[in-house]
């Protein structure tokens, strides 16, 4: 559809008056002042984003152990920003950790790397853990049938507390892991 300048009573075309132009101009800027920001995350919203993912990951793993009665965990890899949420195979010595948990709503195998996601970053990702005793394997966290977290190797040792401090700028977030609730939060 194109747009015809308006007419006059005589049926000649006249210009647009520059009050014409003057509205059109600020309706467009009030448009593109409401959409523009939706387009551009704050470093506060992307840390926020990147939190939630780890937590999501924590949880997921939590639940589907319990739900289908077989150990099931995650590794967090600090240096590479990454999460990875895994099955046990325990009928090998030590247990065989499998990446083959697929993300429920993508589809995709459950591997976050923060580096690599649209709308999720931080600029440091540290660890705080805290067993019951000695790990071998302290970036692999598993959940048994009843949802308590444990050391994936050796897999006796249970976890106390498990913290993922994720930074970006002059912003900080920590996603805690109680090792005998199970219980994730965002501080």
């Amino acid at each position: 559809m194109a747009i015809s300048k308006p007419q006059n009573l005589t049926g000649t075309p006249r210009g647009y008056s520059l009050l014409e132009l003057t509205i059109i101009v600020l309706i467009l800027s009030i448009m593109a002042a409401a959409v523009i920001p939706a387009f551009y995350s704050t470093d506060v919203e992307r840390l926020e984003a990147a939190s939630e993912i780890q937590a999501e990951a924590m949880r997921y793993a939590r639940t589907e152990a319990m739900r289908r009665g077989q150990p099931m965990g995650f590794r967090q890899q600090n240096a590479q920003k990454r999460m990875r949420v895994y099955s046990l195979d325990t009928s090998t010595a030590p247990w065989t950790v499998n990446y083959d948990i697929y993300h429920p709503i993508s589809k995709k195998i459950w591997d976050i790397k923060l580096d690599e996601h649209p709308f999720a970053a931080a600029d440091n990702v540290s660890t705080n853990k805290i067993f019951q005793g000695t790990c071998n394997t302290p970036a692999n966290i598993y959940f048994d049938k009843n949802g308590m977290a444990r050391c994936a190797d050796p897999e006796t040792v249970p976890v106390e507390l498990y913290e993922v401090t994720l930074r970006l700028g002059n912003e900080t977030r920590i996603v805690s892991l109680d090792g005998f609730s199970g219980k994730v939060t965002i501080q």
